[in-house]
């Protein structure tokens, strides 16, 4: 088995583990809040605790994963997470947990989880080669899909009958195992060069790096405001499902899964050579323009007035195909940020980015929750349906040049490449 596979089967094995680890816990920590409080706040006290610090530390671990062996990185905060849960898990055994325990252990596991998503995530480029980054990538979000999937169906039936401290206990194991395979990954060698700046000024050069690069920093804008947007959906679809349309719980959770089940699909058939993506800038755009006009499907069943059958019929097409383009989109900006950028940057900006993303995420639940209160939801989706659209025009026309050079160089080097056989 060479590098790269070998690196590939032992990057997904460990990244399941951690991913199902950590969603293990959240999902017990929040359900385990709800049903002893009763509190909403509490509940969402502790999905904030879980935010933050991803928002104010992910430039920070940038730095670090640049400036730290990343290996080493990857080993150690695997080996604290496992730590973290196994002291827990004792201590579950000797107190009765209460919601400030849960927020500790939230916030802990998210600190140490930040500078573990942010050095995998910027090492992705030094374990695989250009021919086998998109299949990588893919296979690493089928990855992530599954376990959004898997664990809270598994969690769900084990929590009336297991204790917290089995959970606690079994995602300490899962850690142990996931730093033992990070053991074993193989990374490309690449120019370290060491600065005697401080750490704030190491974040500080990212952000430079990144403006400095017209098209990356177009993409991180345009990546932090899709988010932004996407969080609306998060809000307003189950207006329209239960309230709008009358679906009951069981239809709008097959509803839920099944956004769910297009991102796995699409991921899985974007490692496959078929949807191979060879202009990656031009895909992007494609997939972006597609996904905007897309996003207003929740809304049609409003205007038309459709039964409740007919919308979870058409709604099912809706989660699928919005499945299909969120990966579509997702996959080349992943490519263009990991090939275009220097090494020794892309911790740092990698940290950039998932700190835009995140950190404007809460602004967006605020903000279209208190508009669902005076608005329809109708005329919401159909507001951000032409924000999605009018902003990605925007940022593809700002990088057309980069559009047009793109292609002609990769029809060039095929071209070169059909000659030299």
């Amino acid at each position: 088995m060479n590098t790269t596979s070998s690196n590939l089967y032992v990057l997904l094995l460990g990244k399941f583990m951690s991913l199902f680890a950590s969603s293990l816990f959240t999902f017990v920590a929040g359900l385990t809040v709800l049903t002893t409080s009763g509190s909403g706040l509490q509940f969402a006290l502790v999905l904030l605790s879980g935010t933050l610090p991803r928002v104010l530390l992910s430039p920070f671990a940038g730095v670090y994963a640049d400036k730290l062996n990343r290996k080493h990185v990857i080993i150690t905060m695997e080996s604290l997470s496992a730590i973290l849960f196994f002291l827990a898990g004792v201590a579950s055994l000797i107190w009765t947990f209460g919601v400030p325990v849960f927020l500790i252990i939230t916030c802990l596991l998210s600190i140490v989880s930040t500078f573990l998503s942010v050095t995998l995530s910027s090492s992705i480029p030094l374990l695989f080669g250009q021919a086998e980054l998109q299949r990588a990538n893919s296979l690493i979000q089928s990855v992530v899909s599954f376990s959004s999937i898997g664990t809270p169906l598994l969690a769900g039936a084990l929590f009336l009958i297991l204790p917290v401290s089995a959970f606690l206990f079994s995602s300490s194991l899962l850690f142990i195992l996931a730093a033992l395979l990070a053991s074993r990954l193989t990374f490309q060698s690449y120019d370290q060069t060491p600065t005697d700046q401080s750490t704030w000024e190491d974040v500080r050069s990212g952000f430079r790096y990144l403006k400095q690069k017209r098209v990356l920093w177009t993409l991180t804008i345009l990546a932090a405001l899709l988010n932004f947007f996407f969080v609306a959906s998060e809000v307003l679809f189950p207006i329209v499902a239960l309230q709008e349309i009358g679906v009951n719980p069981l239809q709008f959770g097959f509803l839920e899964s099944m956004f769910a089940a297009g991102f796995l699909v699409a991921s899985l058939a974007h490692a496959l050579p078929l949807l191979k993506i060879k202009y990656r800038l031009a895909t992007t755009r494609i997939a972006l323009i597609s996904l905007s006009v897309l996003f207003i499907g929740p809304a049609v069943p409003l205007y038309f007035d459709f039964s409740v059958t007919l919308a979870i019929v058409f709604l099912t097409g809706f989660a699928l195909l919005s499945g299909f383009f969120v990966i579509r989109a997702n996959i080349p900006i992943q490519l263009y940020l990991q090939s275009n950028t220097e090494p020794r940057y892309l911790g740092r900006v990698m940290g950039v980015l998932e700190s835009l993303a995140v950190g404007i995420t809460p602004f967006g639940f605020i903000l279209f929750g208190a508009l669902s209160e005076w608005l329809s939801v109708a005329f919401l989706y159909t507001i951000c349906m032409v924000c999605l659209l009018a902003i990605t025009l925007i940022a593809m026309y700002r990088i057309r040049h980069d559009i047009t050079a793109e292609k002609a160089t990769v029809l060039a080097t095929a071209q070169t490449a059909s000659a030299r056989q």
